[in-house]
């Protein structure tokens, strides 16, 4: 029997990838608090828990990633479907938009309206740097081998200043960002915090000389009781 595939709907997809971004803004939250010492960790364990955080936070860009991009053929197969780690999922993707993951963005007011310029903040994490912070969590997070445990040496102050350099990247690039969508047909600007307290994506398309076509999706936050 043939195989029907559900039609891309943008909404859906919009709508999902703003409920993962109001985690990872909690789980960036978190990252905070255990390096002012809020959460009461020990220096060697709260490093520890921001790693969890930054391996959750990585497997969160990738799997919205895959959501935004859900129009592409790449996206919707079943390998797709059951992949979780965050590597395997942006690579598929690369390998169809090797524009599929986020850029940074600054937003300028200006007399006319806003200036949107990408890839505009040098400190933003990039594919590469995602690569190697998501290797780098499964380095900490697994505890090693009697090899390396007796061959390991004691936490210093360059260790927890990575954890502190790492998240100030993850902020610089997702605080404000852009996921451009294949083929030109436009492209997703989503900013984590707006006045209403969750993140907001604004789409656009339908680009011309003298006008684009903008919708806006807004995650509506509720009190937990």
């Amino acid at each position: 029997m043939p195989v029907t595939i559900e039609p891309f709907a943008e909404e859906t997809a919009v709508r999902g990838y703003l409920r993962l971004m109001h985690e990872l803004t909690i789980r960036v939250d978190l990252v905070a608090r255990a390096c002012t010492g809020e959460l009461n960790l020990s220096p060697p364990y709260a490093r520890e828990y921001c790693y969890l955080q930054f391996r959750r936070i990585c497997e969160l860009v990738a799997l919205g990633c895959l959501q935004l991009h859900g129009d592409l053929p790449a996206a919707r197969t079943s390998a797709a479907k059951k992949e979780w780690n965050a590597e395997r999922i942006m690579k598929l993707l690369q390998r169809s938009h090797q524009h599929s993951f986020p850029q940074s963005l600054t937003r300028t007011r200006t007399t006319g309206g806003w200036h949107l310029e990408a890839n505009s903040k040098p400190n933003a994490l990039t594919f590469n740097e995602f690569k190697t912070l998501y290797n780098k969590c499964g380095e900490i997070l697994h505890r090693g081998t009697i090899r390396t445990i007796e061959a390991e040496e004691p936490i210093a102050k360059p260790d927890y200043d990575e954890v502190i350099h790492w998240s100030h990247k993850v902020v610089d690039l997702l605080n404000e960002h852009v996921v451009a969508r294949a083929n030109g047909k436009g492209l997703y600007h989503i900013s984590l915090k707006t006045e209403s307290g969750g993140p907001a994506c604004s789409v656009f398309s339908g680009f011309s000389e003298s006008a684009v076509n903008v919708a806006t999706y807004n995650l509506e936050l509720r009190e937990a009781r």
